[in-house]
């Protein structure tokens, strides 16, 4: 692991373990609203900043999506997690999968929320134009695009303190460091099409019904990709659902968590 890693823990260190990794541009922080169900569903939650994220430095050079996983199996061993659940969403989920793929015995559940798969055209070069939008014109546009993108009119009227936490968290990024890890979620994973079957973990495909990048088809076309995959679609919600709902975000996850493994 990279020494100067985040590592924050919840729960007692006796309960089960649930690894988050959180979404590009944004940190551990985004899980606030679902610690303590989470924790009260018995767990021990374990989340991180990624490279380049929050508290966690930007090591130099170019950044790969290898790196990301790397960073991610140092967490697993520093805090001595054999096999944790997992669970992560957007460049999160990208990074878990990858994961899974290739450290398939460290995980025992995986969480894959709101994660793209076998983008169009179209999808693709929407990424292309957001990715120049931060090279060109900075975070203060991304930041209007993503709330945009990520919640409703409505829903941002009534909770502007989440909004102006979401702002606020993603212009204070580094925008180097930010570019490398949108790069990085813009590249994709190229096992994807060799190895996405690999995945013995039992596995989650989580999104929200409106969500415009990770869509509800992307969804159903992942869960039947992997070996245990099973799709859940949440009614009314966009690209974060741990901040835009909470509870119905964590019950879902809890539910399949307390699934039993056959």
């Amino acid at each position: 692991m990279t020494p100067s890693t985040f590592v924050r823990c919840d729960g007692p260190d006796t309960a089960s373990p649930l690894v988050l990794v959180h979404g590009v541009g944004l940190d551990h922080t985004m899980y606030d609203l679902v610690i303590d169900e989470l924790v009260g569903s018995g767990r021990r939650i374990v989340r991180y900043d990624l490279l380049g994220h929050g508290a966690t430095s930007d090591p130099d050079g170019t950044r790969s999506l290898d790196d990301f996983v790397d960073q991610l199996l140092g967490v697993l061993d520093a805090e001595d997690l054999t096999a944790p659940d997992i669970a992560g969403l957007s460049i999160g989920g990208l990074i878990a999968k990858a994961f899974a793929m290739r450290h398939p015995r460290r995980c025992n559940k995986l969480g894959l929320l709101n994660t793209v798969f076998g983008r169009t055209e179209a999808q693709k070069s929407g990424n292309q134009a957001r990715l120049a939008a931060a090279e060109n014109e900075g975070l203060e546009v991304i930041a209007d695009l993503a709330i945009n993108r990520w919640f409703s009119p409505e829903w941002q009227e009534r909770h502007p303190h989440r909004v102006a936490a979401v702002r606020t968290r993603i212009v204070s990024n580094n925008l180097a460091a930010y570019l490398k890890a949108y790069r990085v979620f813009v590249g994709g994973d190229p096992l994807d099409a060799s190895a996405i079957g690999t995945i013995v973990a039992p596995t989650l495909v989580m999104t929200g019904e409106l969500d415009p990048g990770s869509t509800p088809e992307m969804t159903f076309r992942l869960a039947a990709a992997v070996a245990n995959g099973q799709a859940l679609v949440l009614a009314d919600l966009h690209h974060v659902p741990p901040i835009e709902n909470p509870s119905a975000f964590s019950s879902a996850l809890i539910d399949f968590l307390d699934q039993e493994i056959s």
